[in-house]
């Protein structure tokens, strides 16, 4: 009863309405002195009326039949779940799994709760209670604000960009691209690493402001951040959901890269898109990507480049995602015995997995709203 329901003339996807909600949630929990039973007679006869299927127009009315004869369904009036004691438990549970600057999720603190509590909450009502206290998710404060020139070159590319339409993006767009560089930390810098990189956590707008709160430039001192070993990864996402990724070798200089744009990202666009004879690709403003040598690959090849695109700008580009995707997926699946070899091979494979490769392009047309709303701010994303 849950799930989207398609309507028959249409055979289209319909989200439900409000009555809709609250039959599916009468259904799972029946008001007292309501039998399941009850609803069960509802839910049949809405099939019979239907000739075998449930519409939207029967469920809609079958609710309002239900809402008619029992009253509105759901949490009486004052309810609350959790009792004072309780409140203070998921409380302790926050503070000691987040201490200052440390990323926390509200899946996290459930998991830490004693079993009776966990069963009794979820995620929502933990999120409730942090808000109560001041406490609600927030991007961290990191680098300096764009001056006030970004800013205004940002907010204009927003505005002349404003009305084009997730499709529109898609037609004039093939491609979003951009290098990442991902770092493996040894086994006794990981859980100083994984507590501090995290780019947003719960905290108060006091705490934001605070330097333990902010991301720091340099995760560990020198002697220690000579330990870790970085590899860099080029990566593309059609407007399709196709994607190319490959380690960047080193060195590498905008010779290698005029020659990878001759035989990958050219090839892979033409497999991609047959039938057109050009191409458009976003592309951050790193200087090797827009050296001398690859403007003449791309023209020679009937790639450009996304024009007027207002430099330093990551927050902007898609590709974004998928690095940010792929970082979550690879400290997900690291194991303490893991080699630089061993994270070498699993980076290629966590970008390849992104699941979400067809909204990339299609997502610039929120990005441009979002940009136009936050006057040329970063949009955190």
């Amino acid at each position: 009863m849950g799930r989207v329901m398609k309507s028959n003339k249409q055979n289209a996807p319909v989200q439900m309405d409000y009555q809709n909600r609250a039959l599916c949630f009468a259904f799972r929990n029946p008001p007292k002195g309501v039998k399941k039973a009850k609803l069960k007679d509802i839910r049949k006869k809405v099939r019979n009326k239907a000739g075998g299927k449930v519409t939207l127009q029967g469920i809609s009315q079958a609710a309002k039949d239900f809402l008619r004869k029992k009253g509105a369904v759901g949490c009486p009036s004052g309810f609350r779940k959790t009792t004072a004691a309780e409140d203070e438990k998921i409380m302790e549970v926050f503070h000691r799994l987040r201490p200052p600057g440390h990323g926390v999720t509200a899946k996290k603190v459930r998991k830490h709760l004693p079993k009776q509590l966990q069963k009794k909450v979820c995620e929502k009502t933990i999120i409730s209670r942090l808000r109560e206290k001041g406490f609600k998710a927030q991007m961290k404060l990191g680098k300096q604000d764009f001056k006030e020139i970004q800013l205004k070159k940002r907010l204009r590319y927003g505005k002349v960009n404003l009305n084009k339409t997730a499709q529109v993006w898609k037609d004039d767009l093939q491609a979003v691209g951009d290098m990442k560089d991902y770092t493996w930390y040894p086994l006794e810098l990981r859980a100083k690493f994984t507590a501090l990189r995290a780019p947003w956590t719960y905290m108060t707008d006091e705490e934001r402001k605070l330097p333990a709160f902010q991301r720091p430039k340099r995760w560990f001192p020198k002697k220690e951040w000579q330990k870790t070993k970085k590899l860099k990864v080029f990566g593309i996402t059609t407007s399709t959901g196709k994607s190319l990724n490959w380690v960047v070798p080193k060195p590498y200089g905008a010779a290698e890269w005029a020659a990878d744009i001759r035989d990958r990202v050219v090839p892979f666009l033409r497999g991609c898109f047959p039938r057109k004879p050009s191409f458009q690709i976003l592309l951050d403003g790193e200087a090797l990507l827009h050296a001398p040598v690859a403007k003449k690959a791309m023209a020679d090849n009937g790639l450009k480049v996304l024009p007027n695109w207002p430099g330093y700008s990551p927050d902007l580009n898609p590709q974004e995602n998928v690095w940010a995707w792929a970082e979550e997926r690879l400290r997900e699946i690291e194991k303490d015995s893991d080699s630089f070899d061993v994270f070498h091979t699993r980076v290629i494979q966590a970008c390849r997995a992104y699941p979400y490769g067809n909204k990339l392009v299609g997502s610039m047309a929120k990005r441009m709203r979002l940009l136009v709303e936050k006057e040329g701010a970063n949009i955190g994303k």
